[in-house]
């Protein structure tokens, strides 16, 4: 009976184990997903900069401040998801799965703020390229 019930209570234990290791597992690919969304608004980020900075360059505009912030925002941005692309660690075997949740946690909610940032920036910078475009 004392076996039976040391094995039950293993088996609890290790199933609670594979369901945390399964949350991570899903939390990093939450994470990923970001991630990928993020780099692939990265390149329009790099291309309206690089506009922004041919606009500046001319100074043809009779108002180059909204270039000038649009770019420093572009920027900003950019340095922000650099920075994070750095410090972010993937491998979290050797923490407890509870500290590995935590960690994946806090960078899906840091990467998601991320992508707003640079989202924002992007669109924000879109509308401005295109009226000048018009102009």
């Amino acid at each position: 009976m004392k076996k039976t019930s040391i094995a039950l209570l293993a088996a609890f234990i290790l199933s609670g184990c594979g369901d945390k290791r399964a949350e991570q597992k899903a939390i990093l690919g939450d994470v990923l997903k970001v991630h990928e969304k993020v780099m692939s608004d990265d390149e329009q980020l790099t291309k309206n900069k690089m506009q922004l900075d041919t606009i500046i360059k001319e100074n043809k505009l009779p108002r180059l401040d909204s270039a000038k912030l649009l770019s420093a925002k572009l920027v900003a941005a950019d340095s922000i998801m650099d920075k994070w692309m750095h410090d972010f660690e993937p491998d979290q075997t050797k923490k407890s799965t509870g500290d590995a949740i935590a960690y994946m946690s806090a960078q899906k909610k840091q990467i998601m703020a991320i992508d707003s940032q640079l989202s924002a920036a992007v669109k924000e910078s879109n509308q401005y390229l295109l009226k000048v475009k018009s102009k």
